[in-house]
């Protein structure tokens, strides 16, 4: 089993074709159809076009390199000044602005329930 690279948000970074990308080759690829999807590139722009964006990722806590995200992520900000590792440790989760977070998209709803979850295992 692969281990988890949690962002503070609660994405797992590993399946996250941002990050994955410049070490898989089948996640570059998926990341055309993707750029495609959201209409930043053209039909027919392919790999070149995704890379004059910058799509690659080493994830939020890795302050050395890039992250897709923007660099001043609220959620990221608040980890940060609250000292803990991730939204699911704060006692105000989930708050007004990780609702905002956690209703734009599956990945964001799949990001609070790895949260939710972890949560009630370490409650037990």
């Amino acid at each position: 089993m692969k281990k988890m690279k949690l962002a503070a948000c609660g994405i797992d970074c590993n399946e996250c074709d941002l990050y994955k990308a410049e070490f898989d080759k089948n996640a570059a690829e998926s990341l055309v159809r993707w750029f495609e999807s959201k209409g930043w590139i053209g039909e027919n722009d392919g790999a070149e076009a995704v890379m004059k964006k910058a799509p690659f990722c080493r994830g939020c806590w890795n302050k050395t390199g890039v992250h897709w995200c923007d660099t001043n992520c609220n959620l990221l900000k608040c980890c940060e000044d609250k000292q803990i590792n991730h939204c699911g440790e704060c006692s105000d989760f989930s708050c007004k602005k990780y609702m905002e977070f956690a209703n734009d998209g599956d990945h964001h709803k799949k990001a609070m329930e790895y949260l939710l979850s972890l949560k009630k295992t370490l409650s037990l």
